[in-house]
């Protein structure tokens, strides 16, 4: 194997382990899986949870203003989307209101 294939592969493990990681897994369960679909050994599974959590880290390192303004689109959207459930569609604008501290 190339060294950009196993690149690859290794960023593909990480990657699954990491959704592991976030659908709630722990260590002993994502041991069982990499030994049971990569064959992989302890230290090398150990090597692929510690390189999925710094991705799932640099995933929620963001500003605080970043953050905030995608929460706000995404609500934007959700209230769109929600038009014809006006209870759902004014906690949209409430929630919104609330996180630009519109609303005290």
């Amino acid at each position: 194997m190339s060294k950009k294939s196993k690149k690859i592969e290794m960023d593909m493990r990480v990657n699954r382990v990491a959704r592991l990681l976030s659908n709630g897994a722990v260590r002993s369960e994502i041991m069982q899986y990499a030994a049971k679909e990569w064959e992989a050994a302890e230290r090398t599974t150990d090597t692929y949870i510690a390189k999925a959590r710094d991705l799932i880290r640099a995933d929620w390192e963001t500003d605080r203003l970043t953050f905030t303004a995608e929460i706000l689109a995404q609500l934007a959207t959700l209230q769109k989307e929600a038009r014809n459930n006006l209870g759902a569609a004014l906690g949209c604008i409430k929630t919104a209101a609330q996180i630009a501290q519109v609303l005290q």
